[in-house]
Formats: structure tokens, C-alpha cells, sequence
């Protein structure tokens, strides 16, 4: 299994562009996409990780109708992925690979659903990862992993591919997204470490 990280075309234009919107406008608009923040403030709290689920799912009607449909979405995705992350670590720590894989497929298909950060509202006509994860599930036909990575919007894919599609997910990629687009990676054993 290697792990492949993919640059989809629109990720340096992302980048790149600026918004053409004046600065309040744009910090509400941030705040309004991109931060669960509302929901925590609902419950007087800073942050969503201080917040009872179970308080959030009997409060949901409300939340909706005060803050936004988005916002619990997101919300609904960030109490998922926490307890995804811990079922990941668990299920490596545990030598149950496919469990893993498992597990980084839901957290990507949550990405897509809910926390919706597959692409800029701003340019929805270029979908790239959009189009490299659908492209990657198809090579790999329901083998290995694949999701969004980074930041979304100009984020990467993240591929866990069995050794003998490596080649053709490379080649496919690169013929897509451009050459060299197709990054394969390795994975220390031991994590990060600091070098003095």
C-alpha cells in the first residue's frame, strides 16, 4: 500500500486569486462558511469541542432555523471526525489496516457531505478534487482509500493505493491533472521527529 497525494489544476489558481469583495463583507462571509463557531456560541461556549453532542442533536431544529443548514452540517462533521480520529489511531495501533482505510473513506465522504470544503463557492465550476477523488475511487474500485486532504478548497487528494495500481492511479492522475501532479509518498514508522 503507498500512500499518493494529488494536486488537482485549480489548486494554485485558488491560491492565487483574490477576493473581489471589501473586507467585512468577506470576514462575514468566512465566518458564515467556514467557521462552526455559531453553534458553540448557541451553547456559550468558544469552541465546538466543548459542546455535548447529544445537547447539539436535541437543540438541532433550533440551531438551524437561528444559524444556518451549513453550519450543522459542519458541526455534524466535526462530531463525526472526532470520533473517527480516535477509531483510526485505535485501528492502527491495532494492526487492523482495513479498518483504517475504512474509517479515512467515511471521513472523506463526511469532507464531501458536510463540511462541503471540496471546492471554492467562489469558482464552482472547477471541481478539481472533486474530480480526482471520483477518478481515484474509480481506479481503485473500492480497494485502498481516498480523500480530500490540506485545506479543501486548494487542498490536495490523499490516496491509500494497493502497490499494484500505483502505477496506473500515478498515470491516470498525471494524464488528468497534469504531470507531476502525482505525488508518492512515504511513511516513517516513527512519525515526526525533531532533527537538531
Amino acid at each position: 500500500m503507498r500512500l499518493i497525494s494529488v494536486a488537482s489544476s485549480e489548486t494554485t489558481s485558488i491560491r492565487q486569486s483574490k477576493p473581489k469583495m471589501t473586507t467585512g463583507k468577506r470576514f462575514w462571509l468566512m465566518a458564515e462558511i467556514l467557521r462552526t463557531d455559531q453553534v458553540a456560541e448557541y451553547f456559550g461556549k468558544k469552541v465546538l469541542r466543548e459542546v455535548d453532542e447529544n445537547q447539539f442533536w436535541n437543540n438541532l431544529l433550533d440551531i438551524k432555523k437561528k444559524i444556518s443548514d451549513r453550519a450543522v452540517l459542519r458541526a455534524i462533521h466535526f462530531f463525526g471526525d472526532n470520533y473517527r480520529a480516535k477509531a483510526e489511531t485505535e485501528a492502527l495501533k491495532n494492526n487492523r489496516f482495513e479498518d483504517f482505510l475504512t474509517l479515512v473513506n467515511e471521513s472523506g465522504d463526511s469532507s464531501m457531505n458536510y463540511l462541503q470544503n471540496l471546492y471554492s463557492c467562489r469558482k464552482p465550476t472547477e471541481q478539481g478534487i472533486p474530480l480526482a477523488i471520483m477518478v481515484g475511487k474509480r481506479i481503485l474500485k473500492g480497494n485502498g482509500a481516498v480523500r480530500v486532504h490540506g485545506g479543501g478548497f486548494a487542498g490536495t487528494v490523499q490516496a491509500f493505493v494497493p502497490n499494484d495500481l500505483v502505477n496506473a492511479y500515478r498515470s491516470e492522475m498525471d494524464r488528468i491533472f497534469g504531470q507531476n501532479s502525482c505525488y508518492i509518498m512515504t511513511i516513517r514508522p516513527f512519525g515526526g521527529i525533531e532533527i537538531k
